[in-house]
């Protein structure tokens, strides 16, 4: 959850590149490697996405803890196809997965969070007749925003838990997490209620489409 909050100011190409150009590269990079089936192609494409990442200058604690999973992941991908006979599909796979996390770190690590809100507002307008724009893009913000204290709810969760010596009961770990994380939705309403925020989005979709 920590690689929500790996953008660093920088003045990297990457950085300086506009949101929307660096998501539709992102789209891109992704169909040619779900069309590429070269393993010298797919290893090469890996590092060209490695390299992208590092010229960002990522913070590095919280990028290998983003990156080692996935490498474990790939690792253990690849030795399957490789136990089942296949090494061209087990080296094509494992580098895959290496250039999509290292590309969408690299997007993550060069985009603040506000340019890519404004980008999935510009992307709604074409549905504001159903959806305003601006109500999604809050709504992605608050997703983004909440999947860090969930992840700290439960761990606080597990730990008291545990401390109890329930560590092996699941409704000991869940109940309060779930009234906890019931409580943090509820705080999160009464802070867009009291801004005014709700009622806003609630008139702009009874106006229909805004005329921009």
């Amino acid at each position: 959850m920590g690689l929500f909050g790996l953008y660093r100011e920088r003045h990297t190409p990457l950085h300086r590149a506009p949101a929307w150009a660096k998501m539709l590269g992102l789209v891109l990079a992704a169909a040619w490697l779900a069309w590429c089936t070269v393993p010298a192609w797919s290893v090469a494409s890996a590092l060209v996405a490695i390299a992208l990442l590092a010229s960002t200058l990522p913070p590095l604690g919280p990028t290998l803890r983003g990156v080692v999973p996935v490498l474990v992941i790939a690792a253990a991908t690849g030795a399957y196809q490789l136990w089942q006979g296949d090494a061209r599909l087990a080296v094509d796979l494992a580098a895959d997965f290496v250039s999509l996390i290292c590309l969408s770190l690299a997007v993550t690590t060069s985009t603040p969070l506000d340019e890519s809100m404004g980008l999935v507002s510009a992307a709604a307008r074409p549905l504001r007749r159903w959806i305003p724009p601006e109500a999604l893009a809050l709504v992605f913000s608050l997703t983004i925003r909440a999947l860090p204290e969930l992840t700290r709810i439960l761990a606080e969760s597990r730990d008291a838990a545990r401390s109890r010596g329930l560590d092996r009961s699941p409704r000991a770990m869940l109940i309060p997490a779930g009234v906890r994380t019931v409580g943090y939705a509820l705080a999160v309403g009464d802070a867009i209620t009291a801004r005014g925020l709700a009622d806003e989005a609630v008139s702009v979709s009874r106006r229909g489409p805004v005329r921009r």
